[in-house]
């Protein structure tokens, strides 16, 4: 009799790897599967990227030349609608006006690529033209091969004269022209004629190096203009029909065929992960086998799990009632039984440091609080505790609110649940306000309230009538042009920089505040010796004349100080800091980096700069200011045609006064205003009535520039004296770029449509940067007079005078040389194509009779 034995567990062990075997096999099939359907979707999507990309190179192209010829309808509105275009091109030809001073001429080849400019008569008969940047007088028709000018014409008749613009083919290569009347575009100042406008041409030929230009801005491969009827056999060329006025051109270029570059970069990938895929489900079909012989072995296992659990959820059931933040569990005593991960993450402590410690040791703030709750017949409800304190495992402190209740448990045991909200944020973000009400949020020093509440209740003491101490207020020099050149950024990190080092000054007692900007506050605390302030103040200059490296740029500044003492200068807040501050103005006045002691004479000097703002209106109002004026030498015509007007006065008392004694005061009081306007309207006045013929130049103070009416105000002088507004010109120095551009272009844009010219005064020493000359479109600049007195030096210095008349060539800026005092300079200049020089060689400053006399003998 045979007995057989059998092992049940080898038996569902090969079962098991039967059944995974199979599921195995399906699921290889359906991977391949899978991928073989991705590949040929990846194949499909690549001839669909590749046709929408070419389609959206097709509008990014259409869109180009629509904006090309929009960007021409636009410049050609500008030359059009301008009255001094209407007068010297409609009412007569002014081929000196259009040609010798490039106001229609070479620069629009030369600097826009237009090869025709054309101005026309009612009629259509060509008076002026410039074909190929040469003044060449030729019929519109003839020099585009075509019958083009009859459609031009039609379409501004239908347009009422605004630019339009056509598409056509000249010598087979494709064109813009466009086209516009002329009119005096709302200048008043220019008669208008009666009958049909004149029309201005402009043509621009879309050449081959055009086209590629107009691709490299559109990020489009070598695009191409092809005839409709020329075949190409070009590799990866896409091309659409642009149907034009005369024929049918192709655009054609090199597409960027991204799909052909996706199936490189992701077939490869994808087979790859095929592969990977297919190794991975092997490795975890074997894995899964040897899990499966240790699975009935967890099955008892589990089945002890589950009254845990049971238990385990039904606590974070009721906990998830009250829980924002970490959950904690005790007993009645306090003593901590459970808590959750978040406690770890929250708090910095490890779970086990606090299981067993009573919650009262974390929060020793609740102690007496729990112990009322604790005391309670019915141990029923919730209670909160809020903005606890505790330290957490940096040894910092921080802030929860605790929110918890008492919790009956099935074997009838009582314990308390909870969850703990930090609420540190809050409580800091409330102390900072409070801390930002009584100190400067940017270097976290005092502010002048706190200083100021400090300063009275140190005064109001009885022992401080035989404590003295004082008081200095800071001013850092050199600290505007920080921000303006590295930004306000930098300028904030100097501050802050400038704090610690003040600090780093003073002594233990002593107090630092920042009331503002770039002004400070330093109390010291006892000052009985005599050299005490001294010494600090030395220090003080020392630190802040060390240079500061911020972000990588080196910043030098100075400080001004002026100092008030106590009890001897007052006993008063407000007057120790008033006379603080009319210190520091008397040390800003007297130089940088040094320190005034308040005397009671300076109230008087205070007084005095008053009383020379009250003359400085009544000069204004009573006509003691007078002007000179200083010729313009023009290097090509070989005569005077300006000059510029210069401000002087002559005061009852103090006898004739130079601008520099007096410009700053009007800049700094708001009186510059009417200074300039009464400036404008003299010079205008007496251009008019006295110097026929010539422009005259007025110089605009940047702080003045900023108004918004000064355009108003110069339109409404120009109305009152007569004078034609192409004689004004204004002259601004580079800095006025700097504050609002946004505003000051606006401002320039209004001044040149009246016809006023705007020159750039004192070129090269302000701290504009060059993209403002192409932005702003400066009518002429003046080469300050530091650059021509360096000629003789060196080689270098007259390679840099050359580069910047160069300069103002490419901007199509007339260049006026300042300070020309030698033959040699004039010679030097005169070789260099400068247009115009000033200086005590050509003829000095002097009033307008002595001028028409040098005039009259020149």
């Amino acid at each position: 009799m045979a007995i057989f034995s059998q092992n049940p567990g080898i038996a569902d062990i090969e079962q098991t790897r039967g059944l995974i075997t199979k599921t195995f096999a399906y699921m290889v099939t359906l991977l391949i599967g899978i991928f073989t359907f991705a590949i040929i979707s990846l194949l499909v999507i690549k001839d669909n990227v590749n046709t929408i990309n070419d389609k959206h190179d097709e509008f990014l192209l259409r869109k180009a030349f629509d904006t090309r010829q929009e960007n021409i309808r636009s410049h050609l509105k500008d030359n059009a609608e301008w009255g001094s275009a209407y007068k010297h091109l409609h009412k007569t030809i002014d081929l000196v006006w259009a040609w010798d001073k490039q106001n229609l001429g070479k620069s629009l080849y030369d600097n826009f690529g237009y090869e025709g400019v054309f101005v026309l008569s009612p009629e259509g008969s060509t008076r002026y033209s410039v074909l190929n940047g040469k003044l060449w007088l030729d019929d519109l028709d003839n020099w585009v091969g075509s019958a083009t000018k009859e459609d031009l014409l039609t379409k501004l008749r239908q347009h009422n004269g605004l630019p339009v613009s056509m598409l056509t083919l000249i010598d087979s290569v494709p064109a813009i022209v466009s086209a516009a009347w002329i009119t005096t575009g709302g200048d008043t100042t220019v008669e208008v004629l009666p009958g049909k406008p004149s029309v201005m041409v402009f043509i621009e030929k879309l050449t081959a190096p055009k086209f590629m230009a107009i691709g490299r801005e559109a990020g489009i491969l070598n695009v191409r203009a092809l005839p409709y009827d020329v075949l190409s056999s070009a590799p990866n060329e896409t091309e659409f029909t642009l149907t034009i006025k005369n024929g049918v051109v192709r655009i054609a270029w090199d597409s960027a065929n991204p799909g052909h570059q996706m199936i490189v970069y992701l077939l490869p990938l994808m087979l790859m992960s095929v592969l990977i895929t297919i190794a991975m489900t092997v490795i975890l079909m074997r894995h899964i086998m040897q899990k499966a012989r240790i699975n009935d072995e967890h099955m008892f296992l589990l089945d002890q799990a589950r009254l845990k659990l049971i238990t385990s959820e039904k606590r974070f059931r009721d906990v998830s009632e009250t829980t924002s933040d970490w959950l904690w569990e005790t007993d009645l005593s306090l003593r901590i039984i459970w808590l959750s991960e978040r406690f770890s993450t929250v708090t910095g402590y490890d779970n086990s440091e606090w299981t067993g410690r009573r919650l009262d040791e974390l929060f020793p703030s609740t102690k007496d609080a729990f112990k009322d709750c604790l005391n309670r017949e019915e141990l029923t409800g919730q209670f909160s505790f809020k903005n606890c304190p505790y330290l957490n495992s940096q040894y910092s402190t921080a802030y929860c609110t605790l929110l918890a209740k008492f919790v009956v448990q099935c074997d009838g045991t009582v314990v308390i649940r909870g969850a703990a909200t930090d609420v540190t944020l809050e409580v800091e973000a409330t102390k900072r306000v409070q801390f930002l009400s009584r100190h400067d949020e940017l270097t976290g020093l005092p502010n002048r309230y706190q200083i100021k509440e400090f300063l009275t209740g140190q005064l109001n003491k009885e022992e401080a009538k035989n404590y003295p101490f004082s008081m200095i207020c800071l001013d850092l020099d050199k600290f505007k042009p920080v921000n303006d050149i590295f930004g306000h950024s930098t300028g904030d990190a100097l501050l802050g920089e400038v704090s610690s080092r003040l600090q780093s000054c003073i002594r233990s007692g002593d107090f630092v505040a920042r009331q503002g900007g770039d002004e400070f506050m330093i109390l010291l605390a006892d000052t009985s010796q005599p050299g005490q302030v001294e010494e600090v103040c030395q220090r003080i200059v020392q630190e802040l004349n060390r240079p500061f490296t911020i972000d990588g740029n080196d910043v030098t500044i100075g400080v001004s100080m002026g100092i008030a003492m106590a009890p001897q200068d007052s006993n008063s807040a407000n007057d120790l800091l008033r006379f603080a501050d009319i210190a520091l103005y008397q040390a800003k006045q007297s130089g940088r980096n040094r320190w005034v002691y308040y005397r009671p004479d300076m109230s008087e000097k205070l007084t005095e700069r008053r009383r020379m703002e009250a003359e400085l209106k009544t000069a204004i109002r009573e006509d003691q200011l007078y002007l000179v004026y200083q010729p313009r030498f023009n290097l090509r015509t070989s005569k005077v045609d300006a000059v510029e007007a210069l401000v002087r006065w002559q005061h009852p008392e103090r006898g004739n006064m130079m601008p520099d004694q007096f410009i700053s005061l009007a800049e700094e009081t708001g009186l510059i205003i009417n200074l300039s306007n009464w400036v404008l309207r003299k010079a205008c006045s007496e251009a008019r009535e006295k110097l026929p013929g010539l422009s005259v130049s007025v110089n605009i103070s940047p702080v003045e520039f900023q108004a918004s009416d000064v355009a108003e105000r110069i339109k409404t002088i120009l109305d009152d004296t007569g004078l034609e507004a192409t004689r004004l010109e204004i002259e601004v120095t580079e800095n006025v770029t700097l504050s609002e551009p946004e505003k000051t272009c606006q401002t320039m844009k209004a001044l040149k449509q009246m016809g006023v010219r705007i020159l750039i005064d004192d070129f090269g020493t302000g701290y504009a940067s060059l993209s403002y000359l192409r932005k702003f479109q400066f009518d002429g600049l003046k080469l300050d007079k530091s650059f021509i007195f360096s000629l003789g030096d060196s080689q270098q210095n007259q390679s840099v005078v050359e580069k910047i008349i160069d300069l103002g060539k490419a901007y199509s800026m007339e260049v006026t040389a300042e300070g020309v005092e030698t033959a040699d300079q004039l010679s030097f200049l005169k070789e260099n194509n400068c247009d115009e020089v000033q200086g005590y060689y050509v003829g000095k400053p002097g009033a307008i009779s002595d001028l028409n006399l040098f005039l009259a003998n020149y």
